[in-house]
């Protein structure tokens, strides 16, 4: 996933600006031209210290094309609401054969499409410029992962299961070796990896990655590290560092997912249990640091609680009900740099929060944090941001965040500006879920989780967004 560099900013067009102005001076010699000679530069006086760097209060970040989009117009697909342009259909239906569209409850013509459509994402594949969309259950009876295989042109090839037998499969992450982390969203929550292409017996548990309320994932590979949310009023913000490599389940090099040190995110001055109220300050950009998980084979509600019985805290700041997290990337020749940090912003983790509808982005390599989405930009006066979910991120860069409640919402985030609304849900009282673009931006899969699936039952709808060209 990659985005556009920061050109928005006023800071950054400075110090190109002034960049420029020197690297100019400097090709022309310094000075002026006399009678043949050329009069050098004063020299730099080591006596006189260089002006301070005045470090940046919130990250360089830019709005993909999405952020052009216009007004909604209604579909004729359930009423649902897209711009002028796109189109949509549905894909999938609970207690429906994916490839038929028919109705299979007991799933005699082979795999239906399971309860409460959750978390998902795409992953190619080589063989036939196909993909597929992997999409989470979140029951506790039965739970697990499953699949729909697509066709270079589109069209529904094939339906299966890749976990069974999970509890509230709720949210997850793609790694960048091409396999699925579907993360249990329970007290005892632990992370399965999957095979997009494979079977449930080919899954994996990894209780090395925590056992909470797991929410969502993300791989950092330059860093060995797998990003977590937890999904409580209490929740912490994970990182696993993986001590090595292994070969995965798709014979590619992957990070090694049982060997390596599970810690928590503590924001400057909000260190053991503190939580940012104001949210003034939140917007503002503040250092982290990464602290040992403290008996990380337990579960982490039970540990809290007991070191807050014992010692009045425990380590990591907190985030209210951790959702959706997705990682953006930056291409490596128009990195922007960050005012007074060491690095150049490489890569930005996007993470939401239900509890107090913020969405975060923190600098992974430069370790600071900042607010960039919140409840108080909104999109109209009555339309207040509601339980903010599932966050993706496409491949023009555009931070596309799901929302649940009443409103029903994808919005697209302009950074520390007013959202656009991407796709609106009529009817209320489910979730969108599971938004993830195919590789070259043209589709986007969502899910109602209880939206419409058959004429008295609402158990959950999967859609395709396609996306023209101009917007990605």
């Amino acid at each position: 996933m990659t985005t556009r560099p920061s050109l928005t900013r006023r800071t950054l067009i400075q110090a190109m600006f002034y960049g420029a102005g020197a690297s100019a001076l400097i090709a022309c010699g310094g000075g002026s031209s006399r009678g043949g000679t050329v009069t050098p530069a004063p020299p730099v006086d080591p006596e006189v210290p260089e002006p301070p760097v005045v470090p940046a209060t919130q990250l360089p970040l830019s709005a993909g094309p999405l952020a052009a989009i216009g007004p909604l117009v209604q579909s004729e697909v359930d009423g649902i609401f897209i711009p002028e342009g796109f189109g949509i259909r549905r894909v999938a239906r609970h207690l429906h054969n994916p490839r038929t569209g028919l109705p299979d409850p007991l799933g005699l013509l082979g795999y239906h499409w399971h309860i409460f459509p959750d978390g998902g994402a795409v992953f190619p594949v080589e063989d036939d410029g196909g993909w597929v969309y992997v999409s989470n259950s979140e029951t506790p009876l039965g739970g697990g992962v499953g699949a729909l295989r697509f066709d270079a042109d589109g069209n529904i090839v094939d339906a299966y299961r890749i976990l069974n037998n999970t509890r509230t499969n709720c949210a997850g992450g793609a790694t960048p070796w091409g396999t699925w982390l579907s993360c249990e969203e329970v007290t005892d929550g632990r992370v399965y990896e999957c095979h997009p292409l494979g079977t449930p017996s080919q899954a994996v548990a990894h209780p090395a990655l925590g056992i909470f309320r797991h929410e969502a994932a993300a791989v950092d590979w330059r860093t060995r590290t797998v990003f977590m949310t937890e999904d409580r009023g209490d929740g912490r913000f994970y990182r696993f560092r993986s001590f090595g490599e292994v070969t995965s389940m798709t014979g590619q090099p992957a990070l090694d997912l049982a060997n390596g040190v599970l810690e928590v995110l503590e924001v400057e001055g909000f260190e053991n249990g503190g939580y940012q109220d104001d949210l003034a300050q939140a917007r503002l950009l503040k250092k982290v640091r990464w602290v040992p998980v403290i008996n990380p084979d337990q579960p982490q509600e039970t540990v809290r609680t007991t070191l807050e019985a014992s010692t009045g805290s425990a380590p990591g700041t907190v985030f209210r009900g951790g959702e959706g997290l997705w990682l953006q990337y930056l291409p490596e020749d128009a990195q922007p740099v960050v005012a007074g940090s060491p690095n150049p912003l490489r890569a930005v983790a996007f993470f939401a929060c239900k509890g107090d509808n913020r969405v975060y982005a923190l600098d992974i390599d430069n370790d600071q944090i900042e607010v960039v989405f919140d409840n108080e930009q909104l999109i109209a006066p009555d339309a207040p941001f509601d339980d903010v979910d599932n966050v993706v991120v496409s491949p023009a860069g555009d931070v596309v965040v799901a929302e649940d409640g009443e409103q029903m919402r994808l919005m697209v985030m302009v950074p520390n500006q007013p959202a656009k609304v991407l796709v609106q849900v009529p009817g209320g009282g489910s979730e969108l879920t599971g938004p993830a673009f195919t590789p070259d931006g043209s589709r986007l899969y969502f899910s109602s989780q209880r939206g419409p699936s058959g004429d008295l039952v609402a158990t959950g709808v999967t859609y395709e967004l396609t996306v023209p060209a101009a917007f990605r």
